[in-house]
């Protein structure tokens, strides 16, 4: 039988992590003894004074220090996941500061809506670059340091089985990642590294509130009540828990699970 892993002293990055449910992956690995590295864009002084980037530093240093009173080690590390060079060296400082790579949660994503008609190129290739290529680029520069007991977690979407209007590209980089999570799991399956995916339901983040129902707080409230049965959106520590879950069992792999209160039963 293969026991439960403890997860103490266990080292992860978790890119996007400076969003809602990265920050929600982080905090819960951070309860379960890991050291975390915070990849993501804008975290560092010298790319939030460019104009084109999101200024990340404060909600960064904002959860370090929360992932620090949990007792973790945690390292801030600017990272564009569409930049092999950058990915490698993400790797390479985890690694070389914290002293070993056990657990990769690939969960940065972005989002925008425009039925298939209207919808520019450019925002399909970024969407797919960031959501799908991503994935990719940060599981080939982790393998080598996950061999012998190492997990990675990709974030994909209720989206990515299910479709929705207006967000095909996102949708369609969602279900890509849903395909390379079993492709790597059965790759990687010799090296005893699991791969599996949250999907995430209707989780009260920028891109629910901003993108998908934008007209207001009661447009989103309406979104839940109508869609969910459970009557409830999903929170970012849901995704934290599963992703402690998948670190923890080593007899999972392969999965694709949905966190979404419901949402997907009349459909699926």
């Amino acid at each position: 039988m293969v026991e439960e892993h403890d997860l103490n002293g266990s080292v992860a990055i978790v890119t996007g992590a400076a969003g809602d449910i990265g920050g929600g992956i982080t905090r819960e690995l951070a309860k379960a003894g890991c050291d975390i590295t915070i990849a993501d864009l804008g975290v560092s002084e010298e790319a939030a004074e460019n104009d084109t980037m999101p200024d990340n530093r404060e909600h960064a240093r904002e959860l370090a220090d929360d992932l620090e009173s949990l007792g973790a080690e945690t390292l801030l590390v600017e990272c564009d996941v569409t930049d092999a060079e950058q990915v490698k060296s993400m790797v390479e400082t985890t690694v070389n500061e914290l002293g070993s790579l056990d657990i990769l949660a690939s969960n940065a994503g972005i989002i925008t809506y425009s039925p298939v008609e209207e919808m520019d190129e450019n925002d399909w290739d970024t969407v797919m670059d960031v959501n799908a290529k991503g994935p990719f680029l940060c599981a080939r520069a982790a393998i080598p340091h996950l061999k012998d007991g190492g997990t990675i977690i990709n974030t994909a979407s209720i989206a990515g089985e299910i479709g929705a209007e207006g967000i095909a590209h996102y949708s369609a980089s969602k279900h890509a990642i849903m395909a390379l999570t079993k492709t790597l799991a059965l790759e990687l399956a010799e090296d005893d590294i699991t791969v599996n995916a949250i999907c995430p339901g209707i989780v009260d983040t920028p891109m629910w509130r901003d993108v998908l129902t934008p007209a207001s707080d009661e447009a989103y409230e309406d979104t839940i009540q109508r869609s969910i049965p459970l009557h409830r959106d999903q929170k970012p520590e849901d995704m934290g828990r599963l992703a402690v879950f998948f670190a923890q069992n080593r007899n999972i792999t392969g999965e694709a699970i949905k966190v979404d209160g419901g949402i997907t039963q009349d459909v699926l």
